[in-house]
C-alpha cells in the first residue's frame, strides 16, 4: 500500500466552548437561565446578576393561578407541606409525650398521597409499642384533617371521610366496603341489584361518594413541585396580536465598575490580561442573552403567524406545524427551533402554553390539516354536551365529529384520543336520574 501526504480544503464549524455556552443558554428558561448566571458570576469577579427578586435563593415558590394585568404569572412562597399542616394540629393535642412522639412519626412516615404505606408489624418493630398503642395512635391521626390522612389504602381512605359525614352514609358505606371492585369499573347496575335499589337512588349515593378525595395530601405535594413562568406573552394591542418578552423574570447582567481602572492597564500586567479575558467572556454572555432573546421572539412570531386562528378563536383552531417549516422560514436549523421551545412557556389569551403545544400532527378537514389536538377539543366539547343517560358511544363520535366539523377519522382513533383525553367510555359515562 502505497501512502501520500494529501492537502485537502474544507470548511467545518468549529464548536467552540463560546458557541456551546450559546446553544446551551438557548434552551434554558428563565429560572434556569438565572441558575446559570448565578454560576457564572461566581468564576467572573466582573459579573453582577440582578434579577427581579429579592429572595431569588429561596426555592419555596410556586406557581399561582391567577395573573397580573399583563397576563403574567405572579408567584408566591408555597404553602405548608401535609407533615406541617398534621404536625400543627398535633401540637394543639393534649396527650403524653409517648404518643405525641409516636404521631409524629407516623406523619413524616405518609406518602405522597398522605397514606401509611408501612404494615402494623413494621412500625410495631420499628417503634418497639405494643398494637394497641399503634391502633390508638393511628386513629387519632385519621382524625386529623385533610379527612382521609393516615389510611393505608383508597378505599380506607373514602370510608374514614364517609364516618365523618353528617348525613346518611349507610349505602354509600356499603358500596366501597363491600363492592368497591365494582364501584371502580362503575358497573352500577350490578351494584343496584346486590344492593336491591333502583338506579336513580344509587346514583345519588355514586355522586356523594365522588365528592370525596381519594387522596387528602396529593394537594399538598402538588404546591412543592417548582413553578411554570411565561417566558413570553402575545397580547392584542391596537388590533394586532403581538409577542412581547416576559422581562420581569429575566436575569441581566452587569460589570462592575470598580475593576474599569484595571481593564484601562493601570495595574499589573498579569491581573489585568486576567481581568481582560474575563471581560471579554462578560460581553458574550451580553451577546448571547441578546441572541436568545431575538431567536425566542423570532420563533414565536413565527408560530404567532401560522397559528393565529389559535389566538384569535381558540385551541379548536390549532393548525397543523412542524419544526422544520419554522425553522426554513426563519432559515434556521431545526434543533435551534427545539432548543428554543424547550421548557419555554407563553401566556396566551387562552392560557399558559407550553411553546412546543403549538407543534403537532393533524387529520384532514375539508381539505385543510387540522391539529390533532383541535379534534381532541372537539370530542371534549361533544361529551360534555352529551346526554349522560345517553352517552355517545365512540362510533357516534365519528359520525357527529364529521357531521359538524368535517373531520374524518375512524373510531379507533376517536378512541385513543379519547384515552389521552382520560374520558371513560360510554359505558362508564352513564349516568341514572
Amino acid at each position: 500500500m502505497e501512502m501520500n501526504l494529501m492537502q485537502k480544503q474544507s470548511l467545518k464549524l468549529a464548536m467552540t466552548q463560546e458557541l456551546r455556552q450559546a446553544i446551551t443558554m438557548l434552551q434554558f428558561n428563565a429560572q434556569e437561565l438565572t441558575d446559570f448566571l448565578f454560576e457564572q458570576s461566581l468564576e467572573n469577579p466582573l459579573i453582577e446578576v440582578e434579577t427581579p427578586y429579592n429572595d431569588y435563593t429561596s426555592s419555596k415558590i410556586k406557581q399561582q393561578t391567577t395573573s397580573s394585568g399583563q397576563g403574567m404569572e405572579l408567584y408566591t412562597r408555597r404553602t405548608e407541606t401535609l407533615q406541617e399542616e398534621l404536625v400543627s394540629q398535633l401540637n394543639e393535642l393534649k396527650i403524653d409525650n409517648e404518643e405525641y412522639k409516636i404521631i409524629k412519626y407516623l406523619i413524616y412516615n405518609l406518602d405522597k398521597n398522605g397514606f401509611l404505606m408501612e404494615s402494623d408489624e413494621e412500625l410495631i418493630h420499628e417503634l418497639n409499642i405494643s398494637f394497641v398503642q399503634l391502633q390508638i395512635c393511628i386513629d387519632t391521626l385519621q382524625r386529623f384533617e385533610p379527612s382521609g390522612v393516615g389510611a393505608r389504602s383508597v378505599k380506607e381512605c373514602l370510608l374514614i371521610q364517609l364516618n365523618g359525614l353528617e348525613v346518611d352514609t349507610t349505602i354509600a358505606k356499603q358500596v366501597i366496603k363491600d363492592y368497591f371492585d365494582l364501584f371502580v369499573n362503575k358497573n352500577w347496575k350490578e351494584i343496584a341489584k346486590k344492593l336491591k335499589i333502583s338506579l336513580p337512588d344509587l346514583q345519588k349515593q355514586i355522586d356523594l361518594i365522588l365528592t370525596l378525595q381519594p387522596r387528602p395530601g396529593l394537594n399538598y405535594f402538588q404546591d412543592q413541585v417548582n413553578y411554570v413562568a411565561p417566558d413570553l406573552s402575545v397580547e392584542k394591542i391596537g388590533g394586532e396580536f403581538v409577542v412581547l418578552i416576559n422581562d420581569k423574570i429575566m436575569p441581566r447582567l452587569k460589570v462592575l465598575n470598580e475593576y474599569s481602572s484595571i481593564l484601562n492597564g493601570q495595574h499589573e500586567k498579569e491581573v489585568s490580561t486576567y481581568l481582560k479575558d474575563k471581560n471579554t467572556q462578560v460581553n458574550w454572555l451580553m451577546k448571547s442573552l441578546e441572541e436568545r432573546k431575538s431567536t425566542m421572539l423570532a420563533v414565536m412570531n413565527c408560530i404567532l403567524r401560522k397559528q393565529i386562528a389559535f389566538f384569535e378563536k381558540g385551541p379548536a383552531n390549532l393548525k397543523t406545524l412542524t419544526l422544520k417549516e419554522i425553522a426554513e422560514e426563519l432559515s434556521l436549523h431545526e434543533s435551534t427551533i427545539s432548543r428554543t421551545c424547550k421548557n419555554k412557556y407563553v401566556q396566551t389569551p387562552f392560557g399558559l402554553y407550553e411553546m412546543k403545544k403549538f407543534f403537532h400532527q393533524g387529520v384532514s378537514v375539508d381539505g385543510e390539516e387540522l391539529a390533532s389536538t383541535s379534534v381532541q377539543v372537539f370530542i371534549k366539547q361533544l361529551v360534555d354536551e352529551e346526554n349522560k343517560e345517553k352517552p355517545f358511544s365512540d362510533q357516534k363520535l365519528v359520525k357527529l365529529l364529521a357531521e359538524k366539523h368535517g373531520v374524518e377519522i375512524s373510531r379507533r382513533t376517536v378512541a385513543k384520543y379519547r384515552d389521552i383525553l382520560r374520558i371513560p367510555g360510554s359505558s362508564k359515562r352513564k349516568r341514572f336520574s
